[in-house]
């Protein structure tokens, strides 16, 4: 998605960990062909659990192989099952895309491709504090 890699480069930059999470079992090889397999501390795929999305599995595995609880961790969707998945996991959730799709997720961005960082921090700050 345009923005992802200039997202994930400023997230490793802040000294935050990453996994990707897919239900694809050619995850792997998919980001070693973008060139972005170094940016993803761990990565949970189609072959990591046996639940798929909307179950919450893939999502509370790549918390695990991060040994993070999910409450210290934000998940981008692009996708409702994914959304779902996340709200059941207890995750943050950022979803990219139409309201109609993502509206679900604490924050809704139309594209990653403003993202930044800290807007994400701030955007997401007050359900932290709850």
């Amino acid at each position: 998605l345009p923005g992802a890699r200039e997202l994930l480069q400023e997230i490793r930059a802040a000294g935050l960990k990453t996994a990707l999470g897919s239900a694809s079992k050619n995850a792997r090889e998919v980001i070693e062909r973008l060139g972005i397999a170094g940016l993803f501390d761990a990565v949970a795929d189609g072959y990591s659990v046996t639940r798929h999305k909307p179950a919450p599995d893939l999502f509370l595995h790549a918390a695990a192989l991060l040994n993070l609880p999910p409450s210290a961790c934000v998940v981008v969707e692009d996708a409702e099952a994914g959304v779902e998945a996340a709200l059941a996991g207890e995750f943050y959730v950022v979803g990219i895309g139409p309201q109609e799709r993502v509206g679900r997720a604490h924050v809704v961005l139309p594209s990653l491709a403003e993202a930044r960082l800290g807007d994400l921090r701030q955007r997401l700050l007050h359900y932290t504090a709850a």
